[in-house]
């Protein structure tokens, strides 16, 4: 008997980049895999073996110059995968240029080309339970819209809005889209930002954005202090993952925040719904992401080379 389908039940309609990066030495690295999409597709990766992998879908879109390597590394994760190839379109790179005092600037060396709730196929429409998004109010809104029309009714949406959204001229319009989510996750600055007030403690926005959205969960990232999580239960902090030495681990916080958002989504189906535990998932996936510069590396099935994911989840909760 053949082995049954693997269906995808996880996914992220954020963007595939490839960076080239300048370092402050100067020196330069080229056709590094990268986006929030990507980041988020790892952090989800992380808790699973073969097969069991393909329960994690996304959507990779290919311009004509799509470097082959890439691909291949797309491919070996061993996800569900389906490539999106545009022959007029450069694929999506982005230039990522460091400099002194954690100076890091960014710019498009070819456009996104991005995902839209249209891009999945209909058999995703109905299997996947909770998706990733990072996008504008306004394009939530679109995305959540045109996804429950196609009929996926039942999928949790897990948003991050895009920095340049979390504006206090844009809080009205910010709440108005987060209505129409499972959870909203900002990180600190972005949420005291949209509320107006820049050295607001995370736990004061955090309750604020609650008591404006209602029913929407709140998870406001804060770095190595943590995640603190606002529902109809009150205010909750969990802690970033910490290993013994860890601060020699920490190489590169780039992508953390979205591999965080990647485990939530793992989290969110395996509690059922609880952002408090779901934010512990997230916490673990962001460890993976800061311990070297990019994404994480997979060697003999095991990731960064140990411990594993549920490893870490354990020490996280005692």
């Amino acid at each position: 008997m053949a082995d049954k389908e693997i269906i995808p039940i996880y996914g992220s309609l954020g963007s595939l980049i490839i960076d080239d990066i300048v370092y402050e030495d100067g020196t330069k690295e080229t056709d590094i895999l990268g986006g929030a999409g990507i980041y988020a597709i790892y952090g989800m990766r992380i808790w699973f073996d073969s097969p069991e992998s393909k329960k994690i879908g996304y959507i990779a879109q290919e311009g004509f110059d799509h470097p082959i390597e890439i691909a291949k590394q797309l491919e070996d994760l061993d996800i569900t995968l389906r490539r999106q190839q545009h022959a007029d379109l450069h694929t999506t790179r982005g230039l990522n240029t460091f400099g002194p005092n954690d100076y890091r600037d960014f710019e498009y060396i070819h456009p996104i080309i991005r995902l839209t709730a249209q891009d999945p196929p209909e058999s995703w429409v109905q299997s996947l339970r909770v998706i990733h998004i990072i996008c504008s109010p306004e394009r939530c809104i679109e995305i959540v819209t045109e996804w429950r029309e196609r009929g996926g009714s039942s999928a949790a949406f897990i948003w991050e809005p895009v920095p340049w959204s979390c504006r206090t001229e844009c809080y009205d319009l910010v709440c108005k889209a987060a209505k129409l989510v499972d959870v909203l996750t900002p990180n600190d600055y972005e949420a005291a930002a949209l509320i107006g007030n820049p050295t607001m403690d995370p736990e004061k926005s955090a309750q604020l954005l609650y008591e404006a959205i209602e029913k929407t969960s709140i998870v406001i990232r804060s770095g190595k202090r943590g995640a603190v999580i606002a529902t109809n239960l009150g205010i909750e902090w969990v802690p970033a993952y910490w290993e013994e030495h860890q601060s020699d681990k920490v190489k590169d916080v780039t992508g953390a925040g979205n591999a965080f958002c990647g485990g939530l989504c793992i989290g969110w189906v395996a509690s059922n719904g609880d952002p408090v535990m779901a934010a512990r998932y997230g916490a673990v996936s962001a460890s993976y992401v800061v311990e070297q510069v990019g994404l994480p590396t997979l060697l003999n099935n095991t990731w960064n080379q140990g411990p594993n994911a549920q490893e870490r989840l354990e020490k996280l909760l005692r």
